[in-house]
Parts: C-alpha cells; structure tokens; sequence
C-alpha cells in the first residue's frame, strides 16, 4: 500500500521553510474537519453531503502523493453520486492512514 508523504509539499515550499511550515500546519487544522465531515455526513446518510466532504479530501490525498488513493476517491465520489456506498472501506482507510501520517509532523 503506498503511504503518505511530503514530496508534493516539499516541492511547493522549495527551501522556503515558512512556507512548508505553513503548509504542514494548513494540513494540520484542516484534514480533522473534513473527515469529520464526511463521517458525519455518511452517519446521516447524506451521500450528496458526503460525495462534496470527499471532493474537498481528494485535494488532501493528492497533496499527500497518494496517487492511488486519489483515484479511489474519485471513484467512490461518484459512487455517493448515485447513492452507493462501494469503496467506502477503501477510502476510509486511506483517511485513517493520512490522519496518522499528519499527526506524526
């Protein structure tokens, strides 16, 4: 499985640690909100709600160099579209490796 990593933020930044800083903390604060998000949408079984939480997280996910991931999430965003639930383990998964990866910077 590939895992999460700073390569795309690195690449951002350059040698400008203020940004990378900024980045990384951007990450921080965000990435919680949006899943919580999406886990509360997906507990209401809003799964228009939920395909918009996991759009905004597909940013996140390319950001964080899971090009797989990513398509993941572009196919379950469409599978809520049509109100299916296929790929959910997937992706929630893939929230769940990203959160940790954030929380260890």
């Amino acid at each position: 499985m590939e895992q999460p990593n700073l390569d795309y933020i690195l690449k951002l930044s350059g040698t400008n640690e203020l940004v990378k800083s900024k980045l990384i903390n951007t990450m921080k604060f965000e990435l919680p909100l949006e899943i919580d998000a999406y886990y509360l949408s997906i507990r209401l079984n809003k799964t228009t709600q939920a395909a918009a939480c996991v759009h905004k997280l597909k940013n996140k996910i390319g950001i964080l160099g899971l090009e797989e991931g990513y398509h993941i999430a572009e196919e379950y965003e469409n599978h809520l579209k049509n109100r299916e639930k296929k790929l959910q383990l997937e992706f929630e998964n893939i929230l769940n490796l990203m959160q940790i990866f954030v929380n260890s910077l």
